[in-house]
């Protein structure tokens, strides 16, 4: 009989020790991925809101004014608050000429971008981890992605451009990061591509340029980098031409008061859990910032792809978060910075994760039983966190909805004026017109003559 040498031996135990989930962690890990997808398609589906309210409302009058001989130019990329989101007055023009105006278009592209983001950064996170972690990997990458915060953005026709730009970002940084130097003959100009339509999306979106930069002269890669300070320079200076003034203005008032600026980007980088606590938040992301930036610093260090891409995913977010703080410095409450922007965030979650996967293939190597507890800990943990979230903005979108039917009843509050519209009359005249039009008519839903708050 055949013994083993010491080597094969050793070699034998390590494959062991790394072997795959066992059948039942593995139909755990599935079940509770499966759970978690079903409850966000349900939040997709019952935190629609079909009815046109708020910004909305005035991007159904400039389709008016469209409709009515005005030019396709201004109509798709003339600025909205700084952004050119070309693809929702696109989807919004097809919703009104093709299908009677049903919101189904921007919701559904919202939905799809967003299950398309949660797939790439799925499929980087498992790429990141060992053998035998790669569908949990996968699992936390796509749970982190779905989390009910974003797909309320999704849900929301007002809110579509943020998953439009920041799925768009993030396949720019896996085009141009996830690869081997060489291959980038062809990804590169597709990821120029895809950062250009990206900021069409969204105008957060343009964070990706300096991201892009940032990661190519840490490598010193001279040859892309030029690249992307010559055409994401010209692409940047056109979208902020004519906005300039107004984008001078909101840098100024985040000048005059540096403080609540910074709370509010340290508010944004704890996004979606800044919600909860409120008055806090900016301490968790101070952390959230520390960390952050060492992990960019570590992951520049590195050649692998996976860490160049968890990088760039990192540093995006952080981008963003500095031009939350220069953007919005008005708010009465800096604290209560808007769930809105959670899907940005996305990026940061997925990016630590990569980075962390081979500090828990260490301890996978310790201790597969270890290993496996904690797997189960965290996914139980996610799709718990997972109910909480997604209670709240179902419930958040339904008062959002019925304030609105109440509105067309012809019921008037003072919070109307927050969350219909601010020119309650203009409202009152868009919804009359779009009657007359058979436009915008359906919803889902909908409680009868529900009392708002």
């Amino acid at each position: 009989m055949a013994v083993d040498s010491p080597g094969v031996a050793m070699g034998k135990a390590g494959r062991s020790q790394m072997a795959g989930l066992s059948p039942l962690l593995r139909r755990a890990v599935l079940l509770a991925l499966g759970a978690y997808l079903l409850l966000s398609a349900y939040v997709l589906w019952r935190a629609a809101v079909l009815t046109p309210y708020s910004d909305e409302i005035d991007w159904i009058a400039r389709w008016y004014a469209f409709r009515d001989g005005g030019a396709w130019r201004a109509y798709l990329l003339d600025p909205v608050n700084f952004h050119r989101i070309a693809l929702t007055f696109g989807l919004i023009d097809l919703d009104a000429r093709r299908l009677g105006g049903t919101n189904l278009p921007l919701i559904l592209s919202g939905g799809l971008a967003l299950a398309v983001m949660a797939w790439i950064l799925a499929r980087q996170a498992a790429a990141s981890a060992l053998p035998a972690m790669k569908l949990p990997a996968a699992a936390l990458a796509a749970m982190l992605t779905l989390m009910a915060g974003s797909v309320l953005d999704a849900a929301t026709p007002i809110c579509v451009d943020y998953v439009h730009g920041a799925a768009l970002a993030v396949l720019a940084i896996v085009l141009s990061e996830g690869a081997e130097r060489r291959s980038l003959w062809w990804r590169g100009p597709l990821a120029l591509a895809v950062a250009v339509i990206a900021g069409f999306g969204d105008g957060a979106a343009l964070a990706v340029w300096p991201a892009l930069a940032i990661a190519a002269a840490r490598r010193r890669d001279w040859t892309w980098l030029a690249a992307l300070l010559v055409v994401g320079g010209a692409y940047v200076g056109y979208y902020l031409h004519g906005q300039v003034g107004g984008a001078g203005q909101s840098a100024a008032g985040a000048l005059a008061q540096p403080l609540d600026a910074l709370q509010l980007a340290l508010a944004y980088l704890m996004l979606p859990w800044s919600r909860l606590l409120l008055g806090y938040a900016w301490i968790g992301g101070l952390v959230v910032a520390v960390v952050g930036v060492a992990a960019v610093a570590l992951a520049g260090r590195s050649a692998s792809p996976r860490s160049r891409t968890a990088g760039g995913l990192i540093l995006f977010t952080l981008i963003t978060a500095v031009m939350a703080g220069l953007g919005r410095p008005t708010l009465e409450d800096p604290a209560n910075v808007p769930l809105r922007y959670a899907v940005l965030v996305t990026p940061l979650h997925v990016g630590l994760l990569m980075l962390l996967l081979p500090w828990a293939g260490e301890l996978w190597r310790a201790s597969r039983s270890a290993g496996q507890a904690l797997v189960l800990v965290v996914l139980a943990a996610m799709l718990a966190q997972h109910v909480v979230f997604a209670t709240k903005v179902i419930r958040a979108s339904d008062v959002n909805r019925n304030l609105v039917a109440d509105f067309k009843a012809g019921i008037r509050t003072p919070a109307m004026s927050a969350t219909v519209h601010p020119n309650l009359a203009h409202a009152q005249a868009m919804y009359e017109r779009l009657e007359r039009d058979g436009l915008f008519q359906r919803e889902l839903h909908l409680k009868p003559r529900a009392s708002p708050r």
